[in-house]
């Protein structure tokens, strides 16, 4: 019996060190500002809002295509498709959403509708004209958000896999709660340092949302890993996931008549395996918003960027053009 208490007495205070070991582990890495760890094809914008951080691809004057990115991860993750689509006469400006990636997130206010605002307010700071908002995971819903509150300077719009999360109304606000783990600091900053902003866990955690796990390599790793010694990182996730975690109704993109009502050509791309948004929800999207094309992606999960990245490269290139013949900013490619 002593022997038995002995065990469990080693596995509690195993269970406390480690999440504090990480804990502490982060403390002493996040210390360095987004300035020192920004990529060398990183930009920083000054917008109405703020600071925003853009990765670029292309020639100045190629046709701009701006693009946001899923959560726990930043404009740089689009690099090889990026690649792909400056190839095609694209300039490819992928934003990063805060507080992920390099952009300003002093104000705290991580909430759809300001994340559709900054976005706005920096395509008018690039002064962006006729361009393609294009969104993946939880970035497709910020962008949805965006193009619903004002679409003047688009062309169009692509959704991959977005986040959108509609309501009716019957929808009860406050059946969105906070866990209540979220709530007690100490353990919610272990849990984070233990979790997201673990560097040991960041292939793990990512293969999590693919159905091609091997598509995910060494450097889309280190490209997520990045932002990581970014100071005060660990508390802007939290409160980050407090707010993604209670939207409630003012997202004008949770409502299925203001989606209907967005005037403007879209194309939706889907991974069939997504586990994350099944395609399902991309069904219930399109019967909504009669989109102009939509592509089903076989053998392909959440991150098709990743999974399978020639076809889906072609596939959202084939699509932009599209959208750009359809809105009459150029007669041809």
């Amino acid at each position: 019996m002593r022997r038995f208490f002995k065990i469990t007495g080693l596995i509690v205070l195993l269970a406390c060190l480690v999440p504090t070991g990480f804990w502490i582990a982060a403390q002493m890495r996040e210390r360095q500002p987004a300035s020192a760890l920004k990529p060398e094809n990183g930009q920083f914008v000054e917008t109405a809002g703020g600071r925003i951080h853009v990765s670029v691809w292309g020639a100045p004057d190629a046709l701009p295509v701006l693009m946001t990115h899923g959560m726990a991860a930043w404009g740089g993750l689009w690099e090889d498709t990026a690649q792909q689509l400056a190839g095609r006469g694209y300039r490819v400006i992928a934003m990063d959403l805060a507080p992920f990636g390099f952009s300003d997130r002093s104000d705290g206010d991580f909430s759809r509708s300001h994340q559709a605002e900054r976005l706005n307010q920096l395509a008018q700071a690039l002064k962006l004209e006729d361009y393609i908002l294009v969104g993946h995971s939880y970035g497709g819903g910020v962008a949805l958000e965006a193009a619903v509150r004002d679409s003047e300077r688009m062309a169009g719009l692509v959704l991959i896999c977005p986040v959108i999360k509609l309501i009716d109304g019957s929808f009860d606000p406050a059946s969105e709660k906070v866990p209540a783990v979220l709530s007690l600091p100490v353990v919610t900053d272990m849990l984070v340092a233990s979790t997201i902003g673990n560097p040991l866990l960041t292939g793990i955690l990512t293969k999590r949302f693919m159905h091609r796990k091997e598509g995910l390599g060494d450097r889309d790793v280190a490209i997520l890993q990045r932002p990581m010694p970014r100071e005060g990182n660990g508390k802007a996730m939290i409160a980050w996931l407090k707010q993604f975690l209670t939207e409630g109704t003012a997202p004008l993109s949770r409502h299925r008549e203001a989606v209907a009502g967005l005037d403007l050509p879209v194309t939706l791309i889907w991974g069939e395996e997504d586990t994350v948004t099944p395609i399902a929800l991309g069904e219930e999207l399109a019967a909504i918003m009669a989109p102009q094309a939509f592509h089903r992606l076989k053998n392909t999960g959440h991150m098709p960027q990743l999974e399978d990245r020639e076809t889906f490269g072609r596939i959202l290139g084939d699509a932009l053009d599209a959208l750009i013949l359809s809105s009459g900013t150029v007669e041809s490619r």
